[in-house]
């Protein structure tokens, strides 16, 4: 069986890197969002808004991460 094409693996590291940036910008963006229309009488409710922000992003880089190891990876 023949190893993954290199053209695929720098695209695909392009890719999360690219996107990563965007995922980043995106999330600091939503995190003021939420701080600037969040109720000021509860404090902690900021904190399970960027929670639940910081795990749907860290699903989708750890599904790219593994994308991407799979590309490394000899078979």
């Amino acid at each position: 069986m023949n190893g993954i094409d290199p053209e695929f693996r720098q695209i695909l590291l392009r890719v999360v890197l690219v996107g990563g940036t965007i995922m980043i910008v995106g999330a600091t963006g939503l995190f003021f969002a939420f701080r600037a229309f969040a109720p000021s009488a509860k404090k902690g409710s900021d904190f399970r808004a960027v929670v639940a922000i910081i795990a749907v992003l860290a699903v989708v880089m750890i599904g790219c991460f593994i994308l991407l190891i799979f590309s490394y990876a000899k078979r």
